[in-house]
């Protein structure tokens, strides 16, 4: 194969609609890394995945602001996942015209994953600021 042809299909593959898709997905997913508090997870050295409390109760978020335990950083992700989830159906369904049918749903599961999202991070932040 000449050099040519293989920045061709190289240009052709990134031109295409499947690799922006991709890129978009990726940013996303870092950026969701980031805000969700991975990296200060992974790079702390004294991070708690979990806390346990006498009397066997446990507690996933810290209740100070200076700290956060793993399993914080997965449940704000998912929750954040959530509702990146819930935005790009809502902008599917604007944006595609097809079935109505499929519209609708589209409309109702982004509604209810923005919901599930929102309700799931204001738990969280109330957890977080509740003493023990």
């Amino acid at each position: 194969m000449s050099l040519n042809r293989i920045s061709k299909k190289v240009a052709d593959l990134v031109r295409s609609e499947t690799m922006n898709k991709a890129i978009i997905a990726a940013i996303i997913v870092a950026i969701l890394v980031f805000v969700s508090g991975s990296i200060y997870s992974l790079t702390a050295g004294d991070v708690l995945g979990l806390i346990f409390l006498r009397g066997g109760g446990i507690r996933v978020f810290i209740w100070t602001i200076n700290r956060q335990t793993h399993a914080e950083t997965m449940i704000i992700f998912l929750y954040y996942l959530m509702g990146f989830g819930g935005l790009w159906l809502y902008v599917n369904a604007a944006t595609r015209s097809g079935d109505p049918r499929t519209t609708k749903y589209m409309l109702f599961f982004s509604f209810l994953l923005m919901l599930f999202a929102g309700l799931g991070l204001y738990s969280a932040f109330v957890a977080k600021f509740t003493g023990p």
